[in-house]
Formats: structure tokens, sequence, C-alpha cells
């Protein structure tokens, strides 16, 4: 026997296995598209829910957002009443102080004039 009786049978033992080789091929396709199919729907069935929930939360985080915001408002007005108190309160007490501080140098330099003279 020769190589050319022989060669059909290989050609044909060789087309068989590309054609087993499509259909596996084409199988594992169909069974991915399948997967992905169930996969999109899952997606689509829960992706309104997730995005419900983050709206909510973005919500409720942008309400925290808007009481700090109030809470330190308030903090600066305090801060600002707080010095506003404290320089009327040392104005209060600085006035008088510099009354008697300018009472007592009129009456140091009265002495100094009058008893300076008298020596």
């Amino acid at each position: 026997m020769d190589a050319a009786t022989y060669l059909p049978v290989i050609l044909y033992g060789a087309a068989i296995i590309v054609v087993v080789l499509a259909g596996w091929g084409v199988i594992e396709v169909i069974k991915t598209a399948r997967s992905a199919r169930t996969l999109a729907d899952e997606l689509y069935s829960t992706l309104p829910g997730v995005i419900e929930r983050a709206d909510a939360t973005i919500t409720a985080f942008n309400r925290e957002l808007a009481r700090m915001d109030g809470v330190v408002t308030q903090l600066e007005e305090v801060s600002d009443r707080v010095t506003n108190t404290t320089r009327a309160a040392q104005e209060i007490v600085e006035a008088p102080a510099a009354a008697v501080s300018g009472l007592a140098n009129g009456a140091r330099r009265f002495f100094e004039v009058l008893f300076s003279k008298g020596s």
C-alpha cells in the first residue's frame, strides 16, 4: 500500500477532528453567551436597588453635612460673641486701670514738682 491509499483516510480523520472541535467550540460559545445573559439579567434586576440605596446614602450624607455646617456656623457665631465679650470686658477693666495709672502719674509728677522746688 502506498501513501495515496492512506491519504484520504488521514484527511477524513483530520476533517472529523476539525468538525468535532468546531462543534465543541460552538457549544462553549453558546454556554458562555447564556451565562453572560444570566449575569446581565441579574445585574439589571439588582442594579436599580443598589442605585436607590446609594442615592439614599448620598442624601443622608448630604443632610449630615448640612447639619454639620449649621453646627460649625453656630460655633463661629459663639466664638465671635465670646471675642466681642472679651474685648468689652477688657475695655471695662482697662479704663479704670488707665484712669488710676494716669492719676498716679499725675500725683507722682505733682509731688516731684512740689518737693523739688521745696528742696
